[in-house]
């Protein structure tokens, strides 16, 4: 049939783009839990499509560290544990630290509010490290590094899984002297310190000590959960 030479109203999502995004919804929003079992004709029938767009999703989402893949065994739902959360929120923190110090560059009619939205979190007495990683991937967008956003974005994910499960608050006394010096930069523009204390904020020196605050993390994955 010839093309035709007018443009569709909408672009066509990819079967295997809608799979992905179904099964992301499920695993962040805990409809998935950590370490289920996930078995590809029980997906299929679930979300009315073909194996091979559900193969392409999971292996999509072991790429992002949501799914754990070992072929003739299991897929399951990765787990959460101390290694894994301290590992992605020390990366998260060092990309949106690099997004922060671009801000000065950016208009101030469009940091202002983000500034605002983000200082108003860090003076909540019950918000925590995932809202901290919320408001200021707004900054994303703005990093003089292309990269930035879009290696941001699964790690991002990761760090949402993570928190549905382990939610860490700001503050936790580890965090105080982190959160204080990020409020006051923030507060007087000065985007490289805001930056730094960002990274500090997020990296193991200063949340280790504040997770360790929190019960019942493993510090490793139960690999006996996918034998059975």
């Amino acid at each position: 049939m010839p093309v035709p030479d007018r443009p569709t109203r909408h672009p066509r999502r990819l079967l295997r783009d809608l799979t992905f995004e179904s099964l992301l919804t499920a695993i962040l929003d805990g409809t998935l839990q950590p370490g289920e079992r996930l078995f590809e004709d029980d997906i299929a029938a679930w979300l009315g499509v073909s194996k091979t767009p559900v193969k392409e999703a999971l292996a999509r989402l072991a790429t992002h560290g949501l799914v754990d893949i070992e072929a003739n065994r299991y897929t399951r739902v990765a787990s959460v544990t101390t290694t894994d959360l301290l590992d992605t929120f020390e990366l998260i923190g060092v990309l949106h630290a690099d997004a922060i110090r671009s801000a000065g560059s950016a208009p101030v009619d469009e940091t202002t509010p983000i500034v605002e939205r983000l200082v108003a979190t860090l003076d909540s007495e019950d918000a925590t490290c995932a809202d901290l990683i919320r408001e200021s991937a707004a900054f994303l967008t703005r990093a003089e590094n292309p990269l930035t956003c879009k290696a941001a974005e699964p790690l991002d994910h990761r760090a949402a899984f993570h928190s549905r499960h382990v939610s860490v608050g700001l503050h936790s006394p580890a965090l105080r002297p982190a959160v204080e010096r990020l409020r006051s930069a923030l507060a007087d523009r000065r985007w490289t310190e805001a930056g730094e204390a960002t990274a500090a904020l997020l990296g193991r020196v200063s949340l280790g000590p504040a997770l360790a605050e929190v019960a019942d993390i493993p510090t490793t994955p139960d690999a006996r959960r996918g034998a059975r």
